[in-house]
């Protein structure tokens, strides 16, 4: 053989391998400039930042003004050093600010700490200041829970500059407080928590609901400056709960609220539910209320106009710190009770589903559903299975008897399991690191992403499933939905012995699946392809 010629076939080969790299790697963007997990279907890693370490709960993201996309991060307890500030302070974990404007390379801009040791803020809503009521125009807001400690409450922080929030109010005295919905057009937050005060209006279950109204801010302070609590501000409402919660009830103490999810704002406001009965069974006019956490759940459907008073255009007129069980039922449309193994921790509605395979029936072909999920709350599944559930909203009780449904002896009779979207923790045992189970951290469900406005929504859902990853689920046949992607981020020097757990997840406006990690392993920034992008944009041939 020709030495010359087979060296410039070589050299051939060579250029061309390199040539398609570098087609592929324009292709994929950022898929081949940040290191991928070994485990990933149909979804693929396009960033990643550290935030500083801190174990974070859930991810929020809102464009601003300018057109910027950033995401707030809560974060559980504890303290780390924050290097964005000179001499890298240990600062309490508190909520982190993170702009993902350009996906492939999220910049970390500011944390905001806890005020006192033992708090910690793991939620995060934002609202434009143009939308919320009494706000300034081309301003953005932050309202952040702090949950433990003596300034446990909410805070509402101006964070129009990502590098230098503007603290502006304090609602402090609040027990129990958690994972909290803002509506931005209302001013409106629906709040776990009660207020901490002596009987006769202190509530039997602290984490119940609170309703204010944190419309018509105050001026912010200085940066660095303490934050105010205000006697009149926020505007408080009243504070709700299901039967049994509320101060003069007697019997069993309910389980707790783990959040709620409001339509107020949903795009389909003012579309009619799927089979609704009376002229206010309005997408617009719903709350989903998740209670129990991970065990002895229930799922709570409430009517918004009867849970609120007159000045915000409801018909409540009621006592609003100890509401009788009557007026508890009033403002409750309908009710599902879960196993006692099982807890309500995201109840995210979705709406009008035609699913192709009800085509020849003729009744009920349009579903409403809400993806229940519960939460995994022991490492290595020293518990029962938890799960994600497909739950059928469509008939919400038997008290209004819509077209198609009877009358049933109980009022609130309405929701049920369609059905389970469970992972197999075997499956993880295709990969080096095995069983899903024995990987150190907890496994199972956590939670949903809860954005209306996502390009995905009424198609995909995506779920966090711990040492599972971060999950894809077609449900366009709520009754049989399909897992069609996932991507299980991996433990990096940040990480706790106990390893990697992906926590929450959240989709923006553009498609990107944001996941964060509860044991320190930062926030992933996640893109789908192949079919399960096809699907969830509805550009899929089949269908199937």
């Amino acid at each position: 053989m020709d030495l010359s010629s087979c060296n410039r076939s070589t050299r051939r080969r060579v250029a061309l391998s390199a040539a398609a790299l570098a087609v592929l790697a324009l292709s994929a963007g950022s898929a081949l400039a940040i290191s991928q997990s070994g485990e990933q279907k149909n979804m693929r890693r396009v960033g990643h930042t550290d935030l500083q370490g801190r174990p974070s709960y859930q991810p929020n993201i809102i464009v601003y003004p300018d057109g910027r996309t950033i995401a707030f991060a809560g974060t559980h307890g504890g303290s780390k050093p924050n290097p964005l500030k000179a001499g890298s302070p240990v600062e309490f974990n508190g909520t982190m600010i993170v702009d993902i404007t350009n996906p492939e390379r999220p910049v970390e801009k500011a944390h905001i700490p806890v005020p006192v040791s033992g708090g910690q803020a793991q939620m995060a809503r934002m609202c434009l200041g143009s939308q919320l009521p009494g706000g300034m125009p081309g301003h953005v807001y932050l309202l952040r829970n702090i949950q433990g400690s003596s300034a446990s409450g909410y805070e509402i922080w101006d964070v129009t500059n990502v590098s230098a929030p503007q603290p502006v109010a304090a609602l402090r005295g609040i027990r129990s407080t958690h994972k909290d919905w803002w509506e931005c057009r209302s001013g409106i937050a629906y709040m776990p928590g009660s207020r901490d005060v002596p009987a006769p209006n202190r509530w039997r279950t602290s984490q119940s609901m609170l309703v204010y109204d944190w419309g018509n801010p105050p001026t912010p302070g200085l940066v660095g400056s303490a934050i105010v609590v205000y006697p009149t501000y926020p505007k408080y409402i009243r504070t709700y709960g299901v039967p049994g919660a509320q101060p003069s009830a007697t019997g069993g103490i309910p389980n707790s609220l783990h959040g709620a999810i409001s339509t107020f704002e949903h795009p389909q406001f003012g579309q009619r539910l799927a089979r609704g009965a009376g002229p206010d069974d309005m997408i617009g006019n719903r709350i989903y209320a998740a209670w129990g956490v991970g065990d002895d759940g229930i799922l709570q459907i409430i009517d918004r106009k009867k849970l609120l008073p007159s000045a915000y255009g409801g018909t409540w007129a009621g006592d609003p710190d100890n509401p009788s069980q009557t007026d508890i039922l009033a403002a409750q449309v309908g009710y599902m009770t879960m196993s006692p193994d099982q807890g309500g921790h995201t109840s995210m509605p979705v709406f009008g589903l035609q699913p192709k395979s009800y085509g020849k029936f003729t009744e009920f072909l349009t579903r409403d559903i809400v993806l229940l999920a519960s939460e995994a709350t022991s490492n290595k599944c020293q518990e029962a299975p938890h799960w994600s559930f497909v739950v059928d909203v469509t008939v919400e009780n038997s008290r209004t008897a819509p077209p198609g449904t009877r009358a049933e002896q109980d009022a609130g009779q309405g929701p049920m399991v369609l059905s389970t979207m469970s992972v197999d923790p075997r499956d993880g045992e295709k990969y080096p690191r095995g069983n899903y189970c024995d990987r150190g951290a907890r496994f199972g469900v956590h939670s949903s992403e809860e954005n209306f406005h996502n390009p995905y929504y009424g198609r995909l859902t995506f779920l966090a499933y711990f040492t599972g990853g971060v999950r894809a689920w077609d449900i366009r046949e709520p009754q049989a939905p399909v897992e069609v992607g996932f991507y299980v981020p991996e433990s990096n020097a940040n990480t706790n012995p106990d390893g990697y757990m992906t926590n929450n997840v959240e989709v923006d406006n553009r498609g990107y699946v944001v996941v964060v990690d509860r044991n320190g392993a930062g926030m992933d920034i996640i893109e789908l392809h192949g079919k399960a992008k096809k699907i969830g944009l509805g550009t899929d041939d089949d269908g199937d």
